[in-house]
């Protein structure tokens, strides 16, 4: 059956709010994934767009980055004026440090020796003069008893004897008798000399020695404080009066009596003790006491021993023991200067040391003396090796150096040959003058090898 017309005609359709076209511009309100799309399409169309512009300025040359010219004017005037506070600031530090320094060596020469022997003496204008080092000390060590004994012991101690009698020594024999005012007798062991009298600065000074007295007879007795002595023996004569000595130190260890007794090995044993302890203690005591420009040198010493009274508590006894050590001194000058005039040419008035003593080797020349005192003059041998210094006076130095241009100093040390070499710092680096100001100028010498 035929249809009708109205059967094959497509009915209109209605229209709704799906069917509407989105206008272009209001794609940016699109749905999420529409947005992803066109988000992915715009980035591909820049990239292709940045290669084609990178491709057509690769073969272009490249051009300056357009940078105002005020600006870098600017930060190079600013690099510039801080070099230059920089550089003001290094100045002014340098310049509060300014200063000088003059570091030498001294001349120097190499002496040896092989048992060489030389002289010495007490008293002497040009000769090599020594000094005696005297020191006393005690000391006491505690051993066991085993009885009693009788014990006899004279008292000693050392006294000056004077000569104010001439100008000539005057000579004493051995067991010369010295008088106390108690009427105490006292006696030298060994015969002794003693200097004549001078006249230092329009005043007469009498000549003197030192000596050990020791007592006429044991016993506390004899025991004294500081006292004068006349000489018997001179009685009747001038010299009476102008001979005479005074005591030096107490004399003492004057004992007679009961006593605790120690067995002969037990005394030996202490006895033994007492002389290294109390040696090595007197002469570490000497060696403190010497002047620093001054040398005191063991082998040219002596210690003497005296038993002392002893001490006892139950069963026990203390050994008790005087040690006297007698040294010789020589100033190091004198010493250094008397060990180079046998081997090289010294001049008169140069100062001369020796750097270190380490090496040598000083002692008595034969069997040492048993007393020093009573002796006017000693030999001694000398072995090893020294390096003998020239001393400079720095002082003098340092004053004709004061103000000086550097290139003068050469000049100027011409006139010391005590310098072997020398080198001057000056601070800042810029300087060519020694300052005028003696503060901030130092000399200083060097040591040599």
């Amino acid at each position: 059956m035929p249809k009708n017309f109205d059967d094959v005609v497509v009915p209109e359709r209605r229209k709704t709010i799906r069917n509407i076209p989105i206008p272009q511009r209001e794609r940016a309100y699109a749905p999420e994934e529409g947005r992803r799309k066109n988000d992915r399409a715009d980035k591909a169309d820049a990239v292709k767009r940045s290669a084609s512009e990178l491709e057509a300025d690769y073969s272009a040359p490249p051009t300056r980055l357009n940078i105002p010219h005020g600006r870098r004017g600017r930060k190079r005037n600013l690099w510039i004026a801080l070099g230059v506070a920089v550089l003001i600031l290094v100045f002014a530090v340098l310049s509060m440090f300014n200063g000088a320094t003059l570091a030498y060596t001294p001349r120097s020469a190499k002496l040896s020796f092989e048992e060489e022997t030389y002289k010495a003496k007490k008293t002497g204008e040009t000769d090599l003069i020594y000094s005696v080092v005297k020191l006393s000390g005690e000391k006491g060590v505690e051993v066991s008893v085993s009885g009693e004994e009788q014990v006899e012991r004279k008292a000693s101690g050392v006294i000056v004897v004077y000569n104010d009698a001439s100008a000539e020594p005057q000579k004493l024999i051995e067991n010369t008798r010295f008088e106390s005012p108690s009427r105490k007798i006292y006696r030298i062991k060994s015969a002794i000399s003693i200097p004549g009298k001078k006249t230092v600065g329009g005043v007469s000074m009498p000549g003197s020695i030192e000596v050990m007295v020791y007592a006429d007879q044991p016993g506390a007795e004899y025991n004294s404080d500081p006292t004068d002595f006349t000489v018997p023996g001179l009685k009747g004569t001038p010299r009476y009066s102008t001979i005479y000595g005074r005591s030096k130190s107490s004399i003492a260890g004057g004992f007679s009596g009961m006593e605790k007794s120690v067995s002969k090995e037990d005394l030996a044993k202490a006895t033994s003790e007492l002389k290294s302890a109390l040696g090595e203690e007197l002469l570490a005591k000497a060696r403190a006491e010497v002047p620093s420009d001054f040398i005191l040198f063991p082998a040219l010493s002596t210690v003497t021993f005296e038993d002392l009274p002893q001490g006892s508590s139950g069963n026990k006894a203390m050994v008790n023991m005087k040690g006297s050590l007698y040294g010789i001194m020589f100033k190091k000058s004198d010493f250094a200067k008397a060990l180079a005039n046998k081997k090289i040419a010294v001049g008169e008035g140069d100062l001369l040391q020796i750097k270190s003593f380490d090496k040598l080797k000083v002692a008595f020349a034969g069997s040492p003396p048993a007393d020093l005192l009573p002796l006017s003059e000693v030999d001694f041998v000398v072995d090893g090796a020294a390096t003998l210094l020239w001393q400079t006076d720095e002082v003098a130095l340092k004053t004709d150096l004061l103000g000086r241009h550097k290139r003068d100093i050469p000049q100027i040390l011409r006139n010391y040959p005590t310098v072997a070499s020398a080198s001057a710092t000056i601070r800042p680096f810029w300087k060519k003058n020694i300052p005028a100001n003696g503060e901030k100028f130092s000399i200083k010498e060097l040591s040599v090898e």
